[in-house]
């Protein structure tokens, strides 16, 4: 888990921060990082205070009272929610920042950039979209598949009190509860290098937990869980058919063939998979899943969307072992990312709730 900062140490850690930054060669990326985090907590407002605003909506005080709510069942989960979601700060209507992840064409292999804090990750981060769009036209240019995408949403991982982000109150309660449970579980447990284990851990207790807390909340008759579990059903399903694409393109790309073939070969795949994907659109019950006939695929934004969706079943056969207790389930994912080998180690859990033994693993950050 990530070092906790007291509120006077976010100062020290911004300045710290800057000064590694300062050591590498990227010092305008590093730079702008800073810049960019500042001006979100120098321009922040307490929810209180916003609470005060005269001629608030009241749809907004609504969605305002139901981030209490969340937070309040974080913490009964054994989130660390600090003082995060507290204060407000507003997008304007543009998204936080953006992303930008890259892949060789002949490999579902991701390109790694390496930081100071988190260690490795598979994607580059920007609060500028033209720096993030020269970056994407830099890695097209060097031969990688690249992708580009907004950011609705992200966590700084407990080292500063993420704000509430004015785009989040647009969203229905089961989307609101999913993204903040999603972000908490980073803040809770983050495992440097193991980028897909942090994903889909966040993605198990944003979706599971926002069952349970509508459940809670809202009552186990309300309308909201079928609506919840139709979503899901759908998710399930395009997930199965992604995993069948990367499947057929590991394959092209582990038969030795001459890149020129491969290059061509896989275009086929994704000419293919979109025709194929067309005839069930029926099967879903959100229409927005025609979005996959428009995607430029490619190896890049293929394994950007599996980092998120890996190996469910297995924190799913943990959280039952354990009698659908969150807290005791979290419990076992913060040992297995204490351990050199994470996924080896939940496998172990989902079978005997048993985690690897913490002597073999580093000390915890």
């Amino acid at each position: 888990m990530p070092r906790r900062f007291r509120p006077g140490h976010r100062a020290a850690v911004l300045g710290i921060l800057l000064l590694t930054a300062l050591s590498a060669c990227e010092i305008g990326y590093y730079s702008h990082l800073a810049v960019g985090q500042g001006k979100i907590l120098l321009n922040t407002q307490s929810i209180h205070n916003l609470r005060s605003t005269p001629h608030l909506p009241d749809s907004t005080r609504s969605q305002l009272a139901l981030v209490d709510s969340i937070l309040a069942f974080a913490q009964s989960l054994g989130l660390h929610t600090g003082g995060s979601y507290t204060e407000y700060y507003d997008t304007k209507g543009q998204p936080i920042s953006w992303n930008v992840s890259a892949a060789p064409k002949d490999a579902l292999q991701p390109h790694l950039w390496h930081f100071p804090i988190v260690g490795s990750l598979p994607y580059k981060g920007f609060f500028e979209r033209e720096r993030a769009e020269r970056t994407f036209a830099d890695l097209q240019k060097a031969g990688y598949d690249a992708y580009l995408r907004p950011v609705n949403a992200y966590s700084t991982l407990g080292y500063f009190n993420d704000p509430l982000l004015s785009t989040m109150l647009d969203d229905p309660p089961e989307a609101l509860a999913e993204v903040l449970l999603h972000e908490l579980a980073h803040a809770t447990i983050f495992v440097d290098g193991h980028t897909d284990f942090n994903e889909s851990l966040a993605t198990f207790v944003g979706q599971r937990g926002t069952l349970l807390f509508i459940a809670q909340h809202f009552g186990n008759d309300t309308s909201l869980i079928d609506k919840v579990h139709a979503q899901r059903r759908d998710a399930e399903r395009f997930r199965l058919f992604v995993a069948g694409v990367v499947q057929s393109l590991d394959s092209l790309y582990s038969a030795g063939l001459a890149l020129d073939e491969v290059l061509v070969r896989r275009e086929e795949v994704f000419a293919d998979a979109q025709t194929r994907f067309r005839p069930t659109l029926g099967q879903y019950a959100n229409p927005r899943y025609d979005y996959f006939l428009t995607w430029q695929l490619n190896n890049a934004r293929l394994l950007s969307f599996k980092r998120y969706q890996s190996k469910q079943d297995l924190f799913e056969r943990v959280l039952s072992l354990h009698g659908g207790d969150m807290n005791a389930a979290l419990s076992v994912f913060a040992a297995c990312g204490k351990t050199d080998s994470p996924w080896n180690c939940l496998e172990r859990s989902a079978v005997d709730q048993s985690p690897a033994p913490l002597d073999q693993s580093p000390e915890p950050q």
